[in-house]
């Protein structure tokens, strides 16, 4: 997970073909890539997704491939990661292919269809570049709220104060230290837990 931008990406291949194209777009479409990896859409393929922690999934095969839709689902457990499925060519006419991409969009995947261009590719890259992007600050948002919360807690308990109070008391050694309020936060919850851990020595 990176706040600048995606920075691992895995490219998964139904014909197990290494595509020196398409990994140059996806240099080319990223600010932040420092890894672009490729294997076949097999269970080695869905072993990388389960282990690595990829900001983008590119996988190249038919819409009706249910590895491929395996593989997306265990991307999708990744909070910020972004699904890409470029599928064979197709109209979409029948009933198979139709409740297939229900099904990656359901997911979140963004899909796109060959005869593919080279710009509306680069136009999907960084739009899932920006959405990744999006998440990752939403997600340090949340857990700083969560931090924020805990620490006023802590305070609220030991020094006996209102949350209206803990709050203020946070604030002004924030404004008295020079430091941001979730800097403070955190070091109220490293002496909470250093404090824990000396009452509990024999």
């Amino acid at each position: 997970m990176s706040s600048t931008g995606i920075d691992k990406v895995l490219i998964l291949n139904e014909n197990k073909v290494k595509s020196k194209l398409l990994v140059t777009l996806v240099v080319q479409g990223l600010k932040h890539a420092t890894s672009v990896n490729e294997s076949g859409l097999d269970d080695k393929g869905l072993k990388l997704v389960r282990e690595g922690d990829y900001g983008l999934l590119i996988i190249v095969s038919d819409i009706k491939n249910e590895m491929a839709l395996k593989a997306a689902k265990l991307a999708s457990i990744h909070p910020t990661a972004s699904i890409m499925h470029i599928a064979d060519e197709t109209d979409f006419s029948s009933n198979e292919d139709k409740e297939a991409r229900e099904r990656l969009l359901d997911i979140g995947a963004i899909l796109l269809v060959k005869p593919l261009s080279k710009n509306s590719f680069l136009v999907a890259v960084n739009s899932a570049d920006m959405a990744h992007i999006r998440l990752c600050k939403l997600r340090k948002k949340v857990e700083e709220e969560k931090v924020l919360a805990r620490s006023k807690l802590i305070l609220m308990r030991t020094l006996s104060l209102s949350e209206d109070e803990a709050h203020k008391y946070i604030e002004k050694e924030a404004m008295n230290s020079g430091q941001k309020k979730i800097d403070v936060a955190y070091e109220i919850l490293r002496t909470y837990d250093n404090q824990q851990e000396g009452s509990n020595e024999i």
